[in-house]
């Protein structure tokens, strides 16, 4: 189940990585959008970086989610109060952080990803997925 939850863990570090480079690159490019939500001037780059911003954001904040509930069941599971306390530390300052975010980007175009707080959980159980526990190491080899 650790195995599980470090893909888990690197496949959303992956797209919430996207996602907030896409951002950048949307914001350091001044790729401005209609009401409708298209880029004013349609290139290929406008069009694939808001693709990925878009994609990548949904996909990411909904792995990180995901990634919590089985990083909570896997430590939970474990016995690893101390790991069960940082998982749910990273979600709560995730789910401020995106509320604080969300107020930010109201308030100006900015280069930072409204996603970008989410890291936080990933992270969290990627190190619970790497680093050794009592019983030997982390994730199992092939003798």
């Amino acid at each position: 189940m650790k195995r599980a939850l470090l893909v888990l863990s690197l496949i959303t570090l992956v797209a919430l990585g996207a996602a907030i480079v896409a951002q950048a690159l949307i914001f350091t490019n001044g790729i401005t959008f209609d009401p409708h939500g298209q880029p004013v001037h349609p290139t290929r780059l406008a069009a694939v970086a808001t693709v990925v911003a878009g994609y990548g954001a949904v996909l990411g904040m909904a792995l990180a989610a995901l990634d919590f509930v089985i990083g909570i069941v896997v430590i939970g599971f474990g016995r690893r109060f101390g790991w069960l306390i940082a998982i749910i530390v990273a979600g709560v300052l995730s789910y401020v952080g995106l509320f604080v975010m969300a107020w930010v980007l109201l308030s100006a175009n900015s280069p930072v990803a409204a996603q970008a707080p989410f890291v936080l959980i990933p992270l969290v159980t990627l190190l619970y997925s790497i680093i050794p526990g009592r019983n030997g190491p982390a994730v199992p080899t092939v003798a």
